[in-house]
């Protein structure tokens, strides 16, 4: 069974109801973190959990980010993300216009909406074997010193945090288990969107088991080589 390292206090207390705080998530997650269930958390922008991070969180736990402002959580190459959900008691990726449905919080009474696009994804890079030859230096076939750059994600000029591949098959990127990601997914040009789950270079050293998307712009879940 995997252990998360240990964890650090996220954000800042932004708000409060009779049964939980928000936490507006604003900034990367740069030292592990673990995310709990008597939290909600509101991610406004693209955070990445950086290399040498863990994010944990909790079986049960909501995020729910502010409706159509592209809140989205990437893995860099070298993080991990452990999503702990349980059957019954998920972890849910929403927005808050899906949460204005829900009768005294809970997400087993939504109203389903025909809606998508109202906020972002969850897109983990590893540094598995990938076959990419749109990068000039790379091979045609699995090569260790290919990689590629992650669609959808807008890094800062001349870094290298939205890149994927290596020569790693047995890269371990965490665990996502009994996820549900809803109405997301985000348009960010032609050819060029935020799928459901997004992996690139992927190693099996990571599980995956029990993700449901639902409603999302673009597709469900896409992979870019590796071996998960």
């Amino acid at each position: 069974m995997k252990k998360a390292l240990s964890t650090l206090a996220l954000g800042a207390l932004a708000a409060s109801s009779s049964s939980a705080a928000e936490i507006i998530v604003a900034s990367n997650i740069t030292t592990s973190t673990t995310w709990t269930a008597n939290n909600t958390y509101n991610i406004q922008t693209q955070i990445y959990v950086e290399p040498g991070a863990t994010l944990t969180i909790q079986a049960g736990t909501i995020i729910a980010s502010d409706t159509n402002i592209g809140g989205s959580i990437a893995v860099a190459r070298g993080a991990q993300i452990f999503v702990l959900g349980e059957s019954g008691n998920p972890v849910i990726f929403t927005s808050k216009a899906d949460v204005a449905t829900w009768t005294n919080g809970d997400p087993k009474t939504g109203t389903w909406r025909e809606a998508a696009n109202e906020w972002g994804n969850i897109t983990i890079m590893g540094d598995a074997y990938i076959a990419e030859n749109a990068v000039p230096t790379n091979s045609a076939s699995p090569n260790g010193s290919n990689y590629a750059n992650m669609g959808g994600r807008q890094p800062p000029a001349g870094s290298t945090i939205a890149q994927y591949g290596g020569g790693n098959d047995d890269d371990d990127s965490g665990t996502l288990n009994y996820m549900s990601l809803r109405y997301g997914g985000k348009v960010i040009g032609l050819n060029d969107e935020l799928n459901g789950v997004a992996l690139g270079g992927i190693g099996r050293g990571t599980d995956i088991d029990f993700v449901e998307i639902m409603n999302n712009v673009d597709d469900g879940i896409e992979i870019w080589g590796g071996t998960v």
